[in-house]
């Protein structure tokens, strides 16, 4: 059980964290378009809501995990409160209508929520790389997959919020199309990674990876697809890419974990 709360803390709180970065970057350019701030308020709520339960729930789980997942270091646990902190006096002003009086104060918060949201995930990815860690943990390109699996899963679920409280019509493929290039970014970077620590030995290992790449890259693209032929509701096809992404960021950390213990345990054998 522990070590399941362990595989799954991290894309928790990465998922949160990158919903809290897009809610925040979304209410601060709002504030640039007086006419059309208001009609979005509650989507941004929502946004901060699901994003600071995600990452709560990720911070319960690594302290649950214990000995079970590397630990995550101080700053982590700092970054991380910090953040919720801010993006409950974000959520306040919202709730108040400080759209209409305090627009400055918004703008604030907002690139605060989305500086210390990318700070934190920042430092969960750079805490694998101590100078003890196994080489895949140190690998310059832990950084960048950790940021854009953040960014994908919460923009998929901010996109999904979106698509429940407006309708999306044609933006649908708009939302689908730029899930679709992140997701190929995420692939690139993978097989990059990927290469750098080695082929594995084990096929189900090499499975695994595969059903990675199709999850992040051929899902939201064959969504993307259905969507500019017709052949399947948007929400649908948001839900999808959705679950998708969701499911390649839990299999990809649990390999990420299980490269790192097995070349520790390479070395001591």
């Amino acid at each position: 059980m522990r070590q399941m709360l362990g595989i799954v803390a991290v894309p928790a709180a990465n998922t949160g964290l990158g919903l809290l970065m897009w809610s925040g970057m979304t209410t601060a350019l709002l504030q640039l378009r007086p006419d059309g701030a208001s009609t979005l308020h509650q989507l941004q709520l929502l946004g901060l809501l699901a994003g600071g339960s995600l990452l709560g729930a990720g911070l319960l789980m690594q302290r649950s995990a214990r000995r079970a997942a590397p630990r995550w270091p101080r700053r982590v646990w700092l970054l991380a409160t910090g953040t919720l902190a801010i993006a409950l006096v974000l959520g306040v002003l919202l709730a108040t209508g400080a759209w209409m009086t305090a627009g400055p104060a918004l703008v604030a918060a907002g690139l605060l929520v989305l500086l210390a949201a990318f700070a934190t995930v920042a430092a969960i990815a750079s805490g694998f790389a101590t100078p003890a860690a196994p080489a895949p943990w140190r690998q310059p390109l832990v950084l960048p997959v950790q940021l854009l699996f953040a960014m994908a899963t919460g923009l998929a679920l901010l996109y999904l919020l979106m698509d429940r409280l407006f309708v999306s019509g044609n933006d649908g493929r708009t939302m689908l199309a730029t899930l679709t290039g992140l997701g190929a970014c995420l692939a690139v970077c993978k097989l990059v990674y990927w290469r750098a620590v080695g082929r594995p030995p084990d096929a189900a290992v090499r499975r695994a990876r595969f059903v990675v790449i199709a999850l992040v890259a051929g899902a939201p693209l064959l969504a993307w697809l259905l969507a500019l032929w017709g052949r399947a509701p948007g929400v649908v096809l948001l839900l999808g890419s959705a679950l998708a992404l969701l499911g390649a960021a839990l299999l990809e950390h649990r390999l990420f974990l299980d490269e790192g213990n097995a070349r520790d345990a390479g070395h001591e054998s």
